[in-house]
């Protein structure tokens, strides 16, 4: 009777250690299978061709440059993981980037550019602010869909800081205005700040006075067909009394073309 104890004993060590060598085998056989990945990877994905969508603003080779000197990884597997993990910080006024693999040698970079709120013009360029007043960028170009703020007072720009005005409701009212004047592609060259904090907007030779911050999607829609109506004349459009359920604005043009009764001139277009 011992003797069969002594032999079921063994029996159960050996089965115990075929475990625990089977369970040794898959787990190298895993790890195995991962370097063999890691080195199929980085012989066979090495990035050749970069590719950039969505720009609005940025150049391509903008772009580009930025990605190379910002944590890129030579390697389209590697670079799409890390961007998945932290995306990079390429250029002030982008917003997010989206990696797509197109090949294991390609990749595509899509971009999503903020809004510019607007640009001023100091020491001889163009200083371009986002929402929240921060001056972020300085070119020599101007992008011709940015309107040129004028009118703000201040000492001096620092760049990455917020613009030093004693009104910093002002920038959320531009992004406002420039968001609108966007959405219904008007041909705004400049917008001038007020003493109030109301704006000028100016198109060509055509000044339009807002009065005031009410109702500015309603206004600069309406504007649109204003516009076209005394496109080639030179002179103001007062939308002082303007609303939303009396569309009236005033042309008032800069030469004498058209005398009213009392001697006043004025042309009113009403909507």
């Amino acid at each position: 009777m011992e003797e069969k104890k002594v032999i079921r004993m063994d029996e159960h060590k050996n089965k115990n250690k075929v475990h625990k060598l089977s369970g040794k085998k898959i787990l190298l056989g895993i790890v195995a299978v991962l370097i063999l990945t890691v080195v199929i990877i980085a012989g066979t994905c090495k990035t050749k061709q970069i590719k950039i969508s969505g720009l609005s603003y940025y150049t391509e080779a903008e772009v580009k440059k930025a990605v190379v000197e910002n944590g890129y990884i030579d390697n389209s597997v590697a670079y799409f993981l890390k961007c998945k993990i932290a995306s990079p910080d390429l250029l002030p006024f982008i917003d997010s980037i989206h990696v797509r693999i197109n090949r294991p040698d390609t990749i595509t970079v899509e971009v999503k550019e903020k809004k510019r709120a607007g640009c001023l013009l100091y020491n001889g360029k163009y200083v371009y602010f986002d929402k929240n007043g921060y001056a972020l960028e300085s070119y020599e170009k101007k992008y011709d869909d940015v309107p040129l703020v004028t009118g703000l007072k201040y000492d001096e720009l620092v760049m990455q800081e917020k613009i030093p005005v004693k009104k910093e409701k002002v920038f959320s009212y531009l992004l406002e205005l420039t968001t609108a004047i966007d959405k219904y592609n008007l041909p705004i060259d400049q917008i001038y700040i007020k003493e109030d904090g109301n704006a000028l907007l100016i198109s060509d030779k055509i000044t339009v006075d807002l009065y005031n911050k009410k109702d500015i999607d309603i206004k600069i829609s309406e504007l649109a067909g204003m516009l076209k109506k005394v496109k080639g004349k030179s002179g103001t459009i007062d939308m002082k009394y303007f609303s939303e359920d009396h569309k009236i604005a005033v042309f008032q043009p800069k030469r004498v073309e058209k005398l009213s009764k009392e001697g006043i001139i004025k042309l009113v277009y009403r909507i």
